[in-house]
């Protein structure tokens, strides 16, 4: 009996429980940088990426388990070529199933740039007065693409039982973060509190793609620090942690040297000190209670010539503070919008809902 010749087996379509996040790591010469991160359910290798644009496919790199909840998160790097307008690229699982896609920047077009405070404890929650954040920003992406998406507070305390990020315009949410590369601001607890051990690895792995040991190259860390940065089209984003050394700050300012513009985003403002602490703060010379962020940032702005403007959630900055607050997603339904065009920087909030009265952040510089 003549046996049948045998079929060359399919590969299966990953399971995943969250994903694809896509991750910026700036632009370079023709080539927009870029990084996917997905988690599957199971630590069984997932198949190679298809990239348009890119010739070969492009294998996953194991970054590890999640701290909490179930399910192996990988990577994916690549570099797409860009033209001189805005393009598009197609990335998948070569024949199986619908590809997703994402804006390239053209190298003559002003950088776009979406920027929110996604929340702490709850990134995923909308406006209950008014429609979905994420389906606003959606519509608008559709409309005149992001080329980033900057976020503060991205990643959650804890995981869904079935291992997936829960809330509630959980669809527009995995939508968004698959077609918008994203930077994400930490804005949690310092390394020494043992009790954000936890988030502050998942943040590690998915807001930044890094493994244990991995440092990407939108992560312009230190030994002890997840801060993120990158250059497009001569505008410079800094996204600082809150256990950032401040003796470092000069360091990566100087890295964004020869853009036109520059967004940097810090932490909220934290919580007040009390009792005997707040009196060693007062007695120790240099202490945290003083700010190094806005000094540096001045003498940067004056020697680099450069428009710098300071974004941080939490409440809104007194009239003394030369820093402005980034809108609020959670709570507000509310983000904000920064062009680099001819005449500088130019910031404007926008609204899932229609504003009562326009909102302006044109205010340039300081």
């Amino acid at each position: 009996m003549k046996r049948r010749a045998s079929i060359p087996r399919r590969p299966a379509q990953p399971a995943l429980l969250l994903g694809p996040l896509l991750l910026a790591r700036g632009g370079q010469g023709d080539r927009w940088r870029i990084s996917a991160v997905i988690v599957t359910d199971g630590e069984d290798e997932p198949p190679d990426l298809t990239v348009g644009g890119v010739g070969l496919p492009v294998p996953p790199r194991w970054l590890g388990k999640l701290p909490e909840g179930k399910g192996a998160a990988w990577r994916y790097d690549f570099a797409v070529p860009r033209g001189a307008q805005d393009g598009r690229a197609d990335y998948g699982f070569l024949d199986l199933g619908r590809p997703w896609s994402f804006a390239v920047p053209g190298m003559a077009v002003p950088p776009r740039v979406a920027l929110a405070d996604a929340g702490d404890d709850a990134p995923f929650a909308f406006s209950p007065s008014g429609p979905s954040a994420w389906s606003a920003l959606q519509s608008r992406h559709r409309t005149q693409p992001f080329h980033l998406f900057v976020l503060s507070g991205l990643v959650p305390r804890g995981l869904a039982p079935d291992g997936t990020l829960a809330g509630p315009a959980q669809a527009e949410r995995r939508a968004l973060m698959a077609s918008v590369p994203h930077l994400a601001a930490w804005t949690g607890p310092g390394t020494h509190h043992g009790r954000a051990a936890g988030p502050r690895a998942l943040h590690r792995l998915l807001a930044q793609g890094l493994g244990a040991e991995d440092k990407a190259e939108n992560a312009w860390a230190g030994a002890d620090d997840l801060v993120q940065g990158l250059t497009l089209n001569r505008l410079g984003v800094l996204a600082l942690d809150a256990a950032a050394d401040p003796d470092m700050l000069a360091e990566r300012l100087d890295r964004l040297r020869g853009c036109r513009a520059a967004l940097v985003l810090t932490r909220g403002p934290g919580a007040p000190i009390t009792g005997w602490r707040a009196h060693l703060a007062r007695l120790r010379p240099g202490s945290s209670a003083r700010d190094t962020l806005t000094p540096a940032l001045d003498r940067f702005r004056d020697a680099a010539a450069m428009e710098i403007v300071h974004l941080r959630p939490g409440t809104p900055p007194t009239a003394e503070e030369a820093c402005r607050l980034l809108p609020s997603l959670a709570t507000d339904a509310r983000w904000l919008e920064a062009r680099l065009g001819t005449r500088g920087l130019e910031l404007t909030v926008q609204e899932a809902r229609p504003a009562t009265t326009p909102a302006d952040f044109s205010d340039r510089g300081r």
